[in-house]
């Protein structure tokens, strides 16, 4: 197929809580477009707490695809092709556009592989552009993590396989801590855009139909990328998610003194927490909190439980290791 007939694919990359599903909202919440967007959403872990998130600003929701049994640039990639297949064979709808949100622990590249090496995703899908979200207030903490036994660094190859860097959270850095950011992020990626960002705010001009992926860039970078033999280690020994699900209403106060006391004791560990949470006494408001390291932003969602709603509150807890038996009991001794 010609480029012009082929669905253009975002791929939005970028380490725990740098802002990749707040931006994918903004785009999908954005009608300037007029798009019809598709989402294909990769969580680490068996709780879904992003595709709630997402679905909420989709039209539909049969417009999104969740894979949350791995990791999509190792154990998923074959349910990545199967789900960019299902969105091309799709009789009721033509989508324009399709983003790809992967785990903030994945390596884009042999994600981005997919579409060179796969003959029929080759031939229905264009990669439009690889975007990586940073978090400036901890990304260098990330980026300079030693890996064991030569794995790869995932927020580095992140940063170094995007072709536009949005340096996301710069209200929460100085002006001095971003210039160094910056210059950090130049010098493992000295050609992709480095676009300064707060909540993920950005024109979407320069993130969607932009054709900013280049082959040859990233084979200047990788030469063997497009090698079906070459074997990358992605190590993530001692990485693993805590899901809880429970049904109740939460005292809030309790919720409060158990994450308090969890991050004084273990904030570096505990790389991301998410939640969408029932409190009593709150009515039919649902709450959703978002944690990286010791950061937590937490408040009421626009959507609300409705009457018939079981009140299923979901917890996710990613870092390393972690402890999910004292996790998961904290949490369950705060409901009502």
């Amino acid at each position: 197929m010609p480029v012009s007939s082929k669905t253009p694919v975002t791929i939005v990359t970028g380490f725990l809580g740098s802002g990749k599903t707040t931006l994918v909202n903004n785009i999908l919440q954005n009608s300037s477009h007029g798009l019809q967007i598709a989402v294909i959403e990769n969580e680490f872990g068996q709780v879904s707490i992003d595709e709630e998130l997402v679905s909420e600003n989709l039209q539909e929701k049969e417009d999104i695809i969740t894979m949350d049994n791995g990791c999509v640039c190792c154990s998923v990639r074959g349910d990545l092709i199967r789900a960019l297949l299902t969105l091309k064979d799709r009789k009721d709808k033509k989508f324009d556009s399709i983003i790809i949100e992967t785990t903030g622990l994945a390596d884009p590249a042999p994600v981005a592989f997919t579409f060179f090496t796969n003959p029929e995703i080759a031939d229905h899908y264009e990669l439009d552009s690889i975007l990586c979200l940073v978090d400036a207030k901890h990304i260098q903490l990330h980026l300079e993590e030693h890996k064991p036994n030569g794995a790869v660094n995932e927020a580095v190859q992140q940063v170094a396989f995007a072709d536009r860097i949005l340096l996301n959270k710069t209200d929460l850095v100085s002006e001095e801590c971003l210039l160094e950011t910056t210059s950090i992020l130049r010098s493992i990626n000295a050609v992709a855009e480095v676009i300064p960002t707060q909540n993920s705010k950005i024109d979407l001009k320069k993130v969607l139909g932009v054709s900013s992926f280049s082959i040859e860039k990233t084979l200047q970078h990788d030469p063997s990328f497009l090698d079906e033999n070459k074997s990358q280690k992605h190590d993530l020994s001692g990485v693993s998610s805590v899901g809880i699900e429970c049904e109740g209403e939460f005292d809030f106060n309790s919720v409060n003194e158990f994450m308090m006391d969890l991050l004084q004791t273990n904030h570096e560990n505990l790389y991301r927490s998410k939640g969408v949470l029932c409190f009593k006494g709150q009515g039919n408001k649902k709450f959703v909190f978002q944690g990286v390291h010791e950061q937590i932003n937490f408040g009421p969602s626009e959507i609300e439980w409705t009457p018939e709603e079981r009140r299923v509150n979901r917890i996710v807890f990613i870092g390393r290791n972690l402890n999910h038996e004292e996790l998961e009991d904290g949490f369950k001794k705060c409901l009502t």
